[in-house]
């Protein structure tokens, strides 16, 4: 069953989206709402009691009057600015809450998708998904929810009360209304794709960094640094392009905006001038307040534009976003219901087993294998042969494309995939060690661990001694991907945390490869402890770690070319028999 659909994203508005998130807290928002009723109508005090102060104070030199004027003002500047601050507290919590939500959530997606997805993606882009684009949507919360209800309530109240001061005049400072909303409507519709090319360009530059950092030693033992430099050089001034070009158009629209939304100014100015100097019922103290109160319609308009820029720039995030949290997960519930086992013995089953990671590119063809629970199989075969696809389709990190597998009689897909999960082992080549304490590495194999039970699995593993001459002991900090360790002491980890996970079935990939042969004698001594009881695989190159195992397969373009003990294979002088040969050729070689 081919299980491609993760491949294809909803290609919904993100936008709306983002205010499901934002739905969940309807009290945070509803107080921000509210904050910023207060604030805005807070604001309306000043023009009104400017326009009073020389009508009333001024123009008729009554100075007793000025001073209840002045605590008017102070009074709600005061309640305006302590409800600025409230709704500012209140919509940052708000806004931490649903970012937090979406970023659990992008994290929960990440670890939930298949490998498939993974394999035509780099981690630098996905950090900077769950970084870089994350903070950009966040500014759109901060911004566009605190700024822009504000900005909204300001403009609606504004514009109706200069409607109700002077309808005349207001229709004089409404004149380029249809001019900014024309110049927004162009550059919402123009800017998207602008902001969608300067994400991709950041995130191309955050993978080339993340890359060149996790292969510094491989630059620097090539001697590398020039051209390495030269390649980041050139991937960052993508970076640069696309962010002046999405500088320079807003250069061109933010100041025009701003000088169409000045000419509301001058028209007032005129016509109420006007309207003063012919010694109408508009006096002075009223074309005060009302120029005032223009300043106060237009301020939100310069606003809303500057929150359109980080709007298309927060939706170009939040598209990057919603591909992942739209990317199908891996199923952990079976396709059918069936009674599984108290405990599973390890019986695997391939039946007619074809994959391919890409369409007309198979790697596996037609295999059929029955493995009896607690054999030890090793499958051997030249490179490419299709040895590590075979074993990572036991516990699904891929499908199948055709046939069926079963453990202990039940079709995988039947098996919830985390119950299945726990019944499999694996140590592979290069195991991975997180940049945490030796303690807390191995208690991935078993995390309610006692430090008794830990140590013993350590001591299986031939690990315990080298631990204990470490300055922190099980405390020890191993570094990024366990850097501080050798090579030896990073894989007798690896088979100490599978110690302890105890599994049924183990999966051993390349597991004493790349170490020297003491140190690979001290972990066969170790793998013999763990093979025992339980069904394992073995894939490995140097053939001398294959000869004890019950089965050895042999793998050649997918296929299942020979199969039998060790003897048996040499004596059929096939391709075992040459790919010993070619190993002792090689050690003789290198021993002269």
């Amino acid at each position: 069953m081919r299980t491609g659909s993760y491949e294809k994203t909803k290609k919904k508005f993100p936008m709306g989206r983002v205010w499901k998130y934002a739905s969940q807290y309807p009290s945070l928002a509803w107080g921000t709402f509210l904050c910023a009723i207060g604030t805005t109508l807070f604001g309306f005090v000043y023009p009104s009691v400017a326009g009073k102060i020389i009508d009333q104070v001024i123009v008729p030199q009554k100075p007793a009057l000025l001073l209840p004027f002045v605590f008017m003002v102070l009074g709600s500047f005061f309640l305006r600015d302590l409800l600025n601050g409230l709704r500012i507290i209140l919509n940052n919590t708000f806004e931490q809450k649903v970012i937090l939500k979406i970023r659990q959530d992008l994290y929960d997606t990440i670890q939930k998708l298949p490998l498939r997805w993974f394999d035509n993606r780099s981690s630098g882009d996905l950090m900077t998904r769950v970084g870089e684009d994350v903070q950009s949507l966040e500014r759109v919360l901060i911004d566009g929810i605190e700024q822009g209800t504000v900005a909204l309530l300001q403009l609606v109240g504004v514009g109706c009360y200069l409607y109700y001061l002077n309808p005349q005049l207001t229709l004089y400072a409404f004149i380029p209304i249809p001019f900014l909303i024309a110049g927004a409507l162009w550059y919402t519709l123009t800017a998207h794709e602008r902001y969608r090319i300067q994400r991709k360009a950041a995130s191309a530059m955050q993978s080339l960094l993340l890359d060149n950092l996790q292969g510094i030693r491989q630059i620097k033992s090539f001697s590398r640094e020039k051209e390495e430099s030269a390649h980041f050089a050139k991937i960052a001034e993508r970076l640069r392009t696309a962010t002046l070009i999405v500088m320079r158009y807003w250069a061109t629209y933010s100041p025009s905006m701003a000088f169409i939304g000045s000419l509301g100014y001058i028209a007032v100015l005129w016509f109420g001038g006007q309207d003063a100097l012919r010694d109408s019922q508009f006096t002075t103290g009223e074309l005060v307040t009302f120029l005032l109160y223009v300043q106060m319609f237009y301020d939100p308009i310069g606003r809303l534009h500057q929150l359109n820029q980080i709007y298309q720039s927060g939706r170009a995030a939040g598209e990057r976003i919603f591909e992942i949290l739209d990317a199908t997960p891996e199923n952990d519930a079976p396709t059918a219901t069936v009674p599984l086992p108290s405990a599973i013995t390890g019986r695997i089953s391939f039946q007619n087993v074809s994959f391919e990671y890409r369409d007309s590119l198979p790697v596996l063809h037609q295999i059929n294998l029955e493995i009896q629970a607690g054999e030890t199989v090793a499958i051997v075969g030249p490179t490419g042969a299709g040895k590590s696809t075979l074993v990572n389709l036991i516990p699904r990190f891929y499908e199948p494309t055709s046939g069926l597998i079963k453990l202990d009689g039940i079709a995988l897909a039947q098996i919830p995939l985390s119950f299945l999960r726990e019944q499999i082992g694996i140590v592979s080549q290069e195991n991975f060690l997180f940049n945490t304490s030796i303690l807390e590495n191995l208690k991935f194999g078993m995390p309610q661990a006692t430090q008794e039970q830990i140590e013993s699995a350590a001591r299986q593993a031939h690990a315990h001694e080298f631990v204990m001459k470490l300055p922190q002991k099980y405390e020890t900090i191993v570094g990024e991907r366990g850097v501080k360790l050798s090579g030896g002491e990073r894989q007798r980890l690896s088979i100490a945390r599978a110690i302890l996970k105890n599994p049924p079935i183990l999966i051993l990939d390349e597991a004493t490869a790349s170490v020297d042969t003491e140190t690979e004698k001290l972990i066969q001594n170790a793998l013999q402890l763990l093979l025992h009881n339980r069904t394992a695989l073995i894939i490995a190159h140097r053939l001398s770690t294959v000869q004890s195992a019950d089965r050895i397969l042999v793998l050649q373009s997918g296929e299942i070319k020979e199969e039998g003990s060790h003897a048996s294979l040499l004596s059929q002088k096939g391709l075992y028999a040459r790919l010993c040969e070619a190993q002792v050729s090689t050690l003789l070689r290198e021993t002269i």
